[in-house]
C-alpha cells in the first residue's frame, strides 16, 4: 500500500501476539496483504516461553512435537532446527504405581478382584446406556469407561488439577471434541480394527516426536520471523496495546509509543483483554494461571520417563517435565525439570516456596526421586489457557461477534477462547478460521509444502533469549 512519507501506515492487518497462531495467520495472509505483528513481549512464542537459569533451560509449555505436525507445513525451517527424541511419558496412578500416560489397562485394571471386575463392567454398562441427559465432562467421561473405572484411573482428579475445577463444572461439548481419545481407546470397534491394521502392518505413519532445539523457544521461532520479515511481514516487539478504536474503516491500536493502523485487526491476546481494550464489555470468562516451578536434583530421578502426570490423589501439582532430558545443564545437578501447578480462576498462587514444599514431599512420599531437590525459580503465567465451565460458550460466542462488528477476527487458544492443547491444532484452527472470516480475495493460492531434511546432530548452544 502507497502511502506519504508523513502519513502513518495502515496496514490490512495488524495480528496482536506471536504464538503459533499469530505466526501463521501471517504467512497465510502475507501474498496478498500488508501484514504488521503486534506483541506485548520482547521475543517471539506466546505463552511458549523459556527460561536461562544457571546455565539450565526451562520451558513453560509443551516441547515435544511430531514431524507431521501442521506448523511444520507453514514453516518448515522449523521442523529443519529440530532434535528427535524418543520421550516416554507416564503418570502416577491412583495408586500409587507408575502407568502409562493417560490409560495403562494392565496396571490400573490387574488388581482388581473378581468381584471388582463384575462391578467395573456393571457400572460400565450402567453408564453407557443410562437416558439421563449427559451435560458435563464427568458425565461424557463416565459413559465411556463407567462411574468405577472413571474413578479407579484418576480422571477426575487430573481434570481438577487441569483447570482448576471439578469435571462435572466442565462443558459436556468441550469433552466430546477434547477428549476423543477417551472415546477411540473405549471403543470395541477402533481396538479390533487397530489390531487387524497391526497384523497385517497397515498403521498409517504418525510421524516422529521432535523437541525444540536448544537455546529456548525465542530461538526457535526467531527462525520462522526470519522468513517472515524476509516475505515483507513487519514486527514491534515490547509495546503493549492501551486501546483499540475503529473509525471510516481503519482501526487505531495505540500503545504508550505510537498508534499503529490496519483495515482488519487479528487478537491472538486474552478475549477480555481484547474486549476491553475496544471499550466492549468483558465476560468474565475464568482462565487458569500457571504457576511452574523451576527445580533441580542432585540425586536420582527413578521413573524411566521424561514428562510425569500426576494422577495420584495426593500433591497439588499436575505435570513434570524433565528438561535436562533434553538439553542437559552445566552439570552442577543431575537432573533440572519444571513442575506445573495450576492455580484455580479467582484464587491467587501459592508462594513458590510452599508449593515447593508440597511437590517435594509428594514426590518423596511417592520415591520418585533420590537426593537433594532445590527450587532454582519459578513463573507466574496468567491466562495460560481458558476454563471451559458448564455455559460459556454463549458469553464467548458473543463476545467474539462484538468484536467482529469492529473488524477485529479473533484466533487461537486466547483470542477465542478455545482449548488448544497443542501447536499443531492451534495451526490447523488458525486456516479454518481464516478462511471462514475472510473474502476469497483475501487469501493466499494454497502452495505445495516445502519439504526439509530433519536434523540429527546437536546445534551448538545459542545465547538464550
Amino acid at each position: 500500500m502507497q502511502h506519504a512519507e508523513n502519513e502513518p501506515r495502515v496496514y490490512d492487518y495488524i495480528i496482536m501476539g506471536c504464538g503459533i497462531s499469530a505466526l501463521t495467520a501471517a504467512k497465510h495472509l502475507l501474498d496478498k496483504n500488508s501484514v504488521l505483528i503486534l506483541e506485548s513481549y520482547r521475543v517471539p512464542g506466546g505463552n511458549h516461553q523459556s527460561h536461562l537459569i544457571e546455565g539450565m533451560e526451562f520451558d513453560i509449555g509443551a516441547i515435544c512435537f511430531n514431524t507431521t505436525d501442521e506448523q511444520f507445513k507453514h514453516f518448515p525451517e522449523l521442523l529443519g532446527s529440530c532434535i528427535p527424541k524418543a520421550v516416554e511419558v507416564m503418570k502416577i496412578c491412583t495408586n500409587g504405581s507408575l502407568g502409562q500416560y493417560p490409560f495403562d489397562w494392565h496396571t490400573e485394571a490387574s488388581s482388581l478382584s473378581l468381584a471388582e471386575r463384575m462391578f467395573c463392567l456393571a457400572s460400565l454398562l450402567s453408564c453407557r446406556f443410562r437416558k439421563d441427559r449427559q451435560d458435563d465432562a464427568r458425565s461424557y467421561a463416565q459413559s465411556r469407561i463407567g462411574d468405577f473405572l472413571y474413578q479407579r484411573v484418576g480422571l477426575d482428579l487430573y481434570i481438577k488439577r487441569l483447570f482448576g475445577v471439578d469435571a462435572a463444572d466442565i462443558d459436556y461439548d468441550f469433552a466430546l471434541k477434547r477428549m476423543q481419545w477417551l472415546s477411540r481407546e473405549t471403543s470395541l470397534r477402533f481396538r479390533i480394527g487397530r489390531f487387524i491394521r497391526r497384523q497385517i502392518k497397515k498403521i498409517p505413519p504418525r510421524g516422529e516426536t521432535v523437541v525444540r532445539p536448544p537455546g529456548g523457544f525465542g530461538c526457535y521461532y526467531e527462525k520462522a520471523l526470519c522468513r517472515l520479515r524476509d516475505e515483507g511481514v513487519e514486527f514491534v516487539f515490547g509495546e503493549k496495546a492501551l486501546k483499540i478504536e475503529t473509525a471510516a474503516g481503519v482501526t487505531a491500536v495505540t500503545t504508550a509509543n505510537r498508534t499503529h493502523l490496519a483495515k482488519k485487526l487479528i487478537s491472538t491476546i486474552p478475549l477480555d483483554e481484547a474486549s476491553g481494550l475496544c471499550g466492549l464489555p468483558e465476560t468474565n470468562l475464568p482462565t487458569v494461571t500457571l504457576l511452574s516451578l523451576f527445580v533441580a536434583l542432585r540425586g536420582s530421578w527413578l521413573p524411566d520417563c521424561s514428562i510425569l502426570y500426576n494422577f495420584h490423589k495426593f500433591g497439588n501439582w499436575k505435570r513434570i517435565t524433565v528438561h535436562s532430558d533434553f538439553y542437559p545443564g552445566p552439570g552442577s545437578y543431575d537432573k533440572h525439570c519444571t513442575v506445573e501447578i495450576t492455580v484455580p480462576a479467582g484464587m491467587m498462587p501459592t508462594a513458590p516456596a510452599d508449593a515447593f514444599a508440597d511437590v517435594e514431599a509428594h514426590l518423596r512420599a511417592m520415591k520418585i526421586i533420590e537426593g537433594e531437590l532445590v527450587l532454582i525459580g519459578s513463573s507466574e503465567l496468567r491466562n495460560a489457557y481458558p476454563i471451559p465451565e458448564k455455559g460459556f460458550k454463549a458469553r464467548r460466542d458473543a463476545a467474539i461477534a462484538r468484536l467482529a462488528s469492529k473488524d477485529v477476527i479473533c484466533l487461537g487458544r486466547q483470542g477465542k477462547f478455545e482449548y488448544i492443547p497443542h501447536s499443531n491444532v492451534a495451526a490447523k484452527e488458525t486456516i479454518t478460521t481464516l478462511e471462514k472470516a475472510l473474502e476469497p480475495a483475501e487469501l493466499p493460492q494454497q502452495r505445495e509444502p516445502a519439504v526439509v531434511e530433519l536434523r540429527t546432530e546437536l546445534p551448538p548452544l545459542p545465547v538464550a533469549t
